[in-house]
């Protein structure tokens, strides 16, 4: 009867589980954490102070994000971030602006803005963005809202 060669302790173990890093030893080892390291998932998390920019979509959402504020349009409504979006320790991000309402019907000449004070407030997780924006000192909330990194927003504007 043949045996298999016993694993060098330099040597990862593959098996029906996949790979065992913590047989492998030496310079081996670090190769396998690194390739491994290097296949996860792309997160931003774990960056504070990480600035976050350009477009993201989602239903009923769009928002452009610029290194020091950004635009964000809904079906009936848009607003302003006044300030660059910042990651915090756990992704976690948090920004002042304005929320402004829209109506259906023509705009009337000399229309003043039903534009109100706003706090966007949300979480990255790579290239997901979760997003609640908080209306003034109401309770009011929009949101949740869920936008990827570059993809294609899905409005529907009031009429």
């Amino acid at each position: 009867m043949v045996r298999p060669p016993t694993p060098r302790p330099s040597e990862a173990k593959v098996g029906r589980r996949g790979i065992s890093i913590a047989a492998a030893r030496g310079p081996l080892r670090s190769l396998l954490v690194t390739v491994l390291a290097a296949c996860a998932p792309a997160t931003t998390n774990g960056d504070p102070g990480a600035l976050v920019t350009g477009p993201w979509g989602g239903e009923h959402v769009a928002l452009e994000l610029t290194p020091t504020g950004g635009a964000i349009e809904y079906d009936c409504a848009h607003g302003g971030l006044t300030q660059p979006v910042r990651l915090g320790a756990r992704g976690e991000f948090e920004a002042t602006g304005v929320h402004v309402r829209e109506h259906g019907g023509p705009v009337r000449e000399g229309e003043r803005p039903d534009s109100i004070a706003a706090r966007y407030v949300g979480r990255l997780t790579g290239e997901m963005m979760t997003l609640r924006v908080y209306i003034g000192s109401r309770p009011d909330t929009l949101g949740p809202f869920q936008l990827r990194r570059g993809a294609e927003p899905r409005l529907f504007k009031c009429l």
